[in-house]
């Protein structure tokens, strides 16, 4: 019992230290660079409801961390679908994350109605972001295959973003894909990933990194899908704040006051997500 309570200190103290270490680089950031920190629709910043979105982002890191050894059971679980031709939604961790990431927004779509809906992992986050991509691709046909659905929906947290859109973009993924919701993801790299080993994946998505300017060349929101991106003033994880607005996109939703791992479990950004796959397509007159 000691043993398993001073393993679960280790885990809160480093989600606060975490949490802590990070928004000390998002202030040094918007101080240092305040043209690129702006985004769209930004309120002015009030104080305590600052230090509260600090406080909820290491509470929902904390849940993030002891949530993921799920993954073990999640990802055991055969495919199965519930409504045959059904749209499935499929959804794409970030970083050194898995789809137990994932899991309550699972959950609460499907007590809200969606039948078809699955998260996925792609492992490791140290190889070539390429190579993530082909996993984000065959995750996509292995759903499709098995749901009999002719496109699919993505929501992709962080790195799946950039990931997806390569898919789009270079994959053969183009036409399968209705429409992605990215949340907090780094379309234009982010400074953070600096503080990773420059291997891989981290490296690539560096602020303005070959990969991302690659990403950047060119049609931004590839492959014929409908692209949405929420994204938060107080993302601890994307430097520049505006990194995570993507050209192109047929809407940028700002959610304000929340942290990255915030944006997995807060109502306000599953309503946004669930207004974004209903909103049917405009029709020009």
């Amino acid at each position: 019992m000691s043993v398993i309570l001073f393993l679960l200190a280790l885990v809160v103290a480093y989600s606060v230290g975490m949490t802590l270490v990070l928004y000390i680089c998002w202030y040094y950031d918007r101080n240092n660079f305040p043209e690129q920190a702006k985004v769209p629709d930004e309120p002015p910043m009030r104080v305590w409801a600052a230090l509260l979105a600090v406080l909820k982002e290491a509470g929902s890191l904390l849940l993030l961390f002891l949530l993921y050894p799920l993954r073990l059971i999640h990802d055991a679980s055969p495919v199965r679908t519930r409504h045959h031709a059904e749209t499935p939604v499929i959804l794409v961790h970030g970083y050194g994350g898995n789809s137990a990431n994932f899991l309550l927004m699972q959950w609460r779509l499907k007590w809200r109605g969606w039948s078809n809906v699955y998260s996925v992992s792609y492992t490791p986050p140290h190889i070539n972001a390429r190579k993530l991509s082909q996993q984000v691709v065959d995750h996509v046909e292995r759903i499709l295959n098995a749901t009999g659905a002719e496109k699919a929906h993505l929501v992709c947290h962080s790195m799946g973003g950039p990931l997806t859109r390569y898919a789009l973009k270079n994959l053969g993924l183009a036409g399968k894909v209705d429409k992605v919701v990215t949340l907090g993801s780094p379309h234009y790299g982010s400074r953070i990933a600096a503080l990773f080993p420059p291997v891989g994946a981290a490296a690539q998505l560096r602020h303005n990194s070959p990969f991302i300017r690659e990403l950047a060349n060119g049609e931004t929101c590839p492959g014929g899908a409908r692209y949405f991106s929420l994204f938060s003033n107080m993302d601890n994880f994307i430097l520049p704040s505006s990194s995570a607005v993507l050209h192109g996109a047929e809407e940028n939703v700002h959610i304000p006051y929340l942290g990255h791992a915030s944006l997995l479990y807060s109502n306000r950004v599953l309503d946004q997500v669930e207004r974004c796959l209903l909103k049917p397509e405009q029709t020009s007159e």
